[in-house]
């Protein structure tokens, strides 16, 4: 059985992959300073796979190659991130340098050193900005659309791509990069390295305490389920056949926020939710006042005949039923 290291075990992706890979049987270990959530570990314990959590800092090579020495690491995914806002960016941008680029590297060079065969660097679509540039079209294309960046985590991002790209040319190793498109589902953790919760996470917690979520305007983005997001990495973790050194992970279909509260309101009746009115504060942050235009997956699709399904009435119905398995997971409401 291969081992596989996740970089940022216990963050949102990190956990969502770990539950995937685990269902497959895979032996995860699970890199990360913070501890394993307990709702986490319960869901784990009863699936065929073998999970270790290991605590430690991705700023620190040496932690880093000892839980790749140790382990028997074989394959990895590099999740750790810092999420940042713009408060962070200003007062603290050598945090999200050090995680997004020098952890990304240190992985590198542990597992280069172990016998590392496959790594995934997990970037973002936030390596195309707002999405206003004006060569996007209606959807985005990884193979001709230009980064755009316009904040510090997606510069790093970006970057991270390209130091990939370069160490992946330099050792001859198998390493490559996917962005994925917003994301919401089960799992998403305010771990202290998302700056910016999504949109569904904050009307779920107004949900479950019964309150108004009050949006600022409609919008509409690629929200892909964590859970696809989690069986596309597992997937091209396995696949032998891999064209492309980048990909983008999406279901390329538009969701609202306001999709998923109509949806809450039928699982909660004390929640509602309503557009603000001219002048008042929204309690819904929505991270920006342009959607960023759909990601194409198609070349996703090409190489694995699959593609995250556009199902969003299906995810709803999980999500809030993860959010009753596994109440404790988020604050008490």
């Amino acid at each position: 059985m291969v081992t596989i290291l996740i970089a940022g075990g216990c963050g949102f992706i990190g956990l969502a992959l770990s539950e995937r890979l685990l269902a497959n049987g895979a032996a995860v270990v699970a890199f990360d300073r913070n501890p394993p959530p307990a709702a986490a570990a319960r869901r784990f314990a009863d699936l065929p796979g073998t999970w270790t959590a290991v605590a430690g800092d991705v700023r620190d090579p040496d932690a880093l190659a000892r839980a790749c020495r140790d382990h028997g690491v074989r394959q990895a995914f590099y999740g750790a991130a810092l999420t940042s806002g713009a408060d962070r960016e200003r007062d603290h941008p050598e945090q999200v340098v050090a995680v997004n680029l020098l952890g990304l590297i240190n992985l590198i060079q542990a597992g280069r050193a172990a016998g590392l065969q496959r790594l995934i660097n997990i970037s973002s679509g936030a390596v195309y900005g707002p999405g206003d540039h004006p060569a996007y079209g209606a959807r985005i294309d990884e193979g001709t659309a230009p980064a755009d960046p316009n904040s510090i985590y997606g510069t790093t991002k970006f970057a991270s791509e390209r130091i990939t790209r370069r160490l992946a040319e330099l050792s001859a190793l198998d390493f490559f990069s996917v962005r994925l498109s917003s994301i919401y589902g089960p799992w998403e953790v305010d771990s202290g390295a998302r700056d910016t919760l999504s949109p569904l996470m904050q009307a779920a917690l107004l949900a479950r305490r019964g309150e108004t979520a009050i949006l600022p305007r409609r919008e509409a983005r690629d929200w892909t389920y964590s859970r696809h997001i989690a069986a596309a990495l597992a997937a091209l973790m396995a696949t032998a056949r891999r064209p492309h050194d980048l990909y983008h992970i999406t279901s390329g279909a538009l969701i609202s926020t306001s999709d998923f509260c109509a949806h809450l309101a039928q699982v909660y009746p004390d929640f509602s939710f309503r557009l603000a009115a001219p002048g008042e504060t929204a309690t819904i942050n929505l991270h920006g006042d342009f959607d960023r235009p759909p990601m194409a997956g198609d070349r996703l699709a090409d190489t694995l005949g699959w593609r995250p399904p556009a199902d969003s009435a299906a995810d709803f119905a999980n999500f809030t039923q993860w959010m009753s398995d596994y109440s404790d997971f988020w604050p008490a409401a």
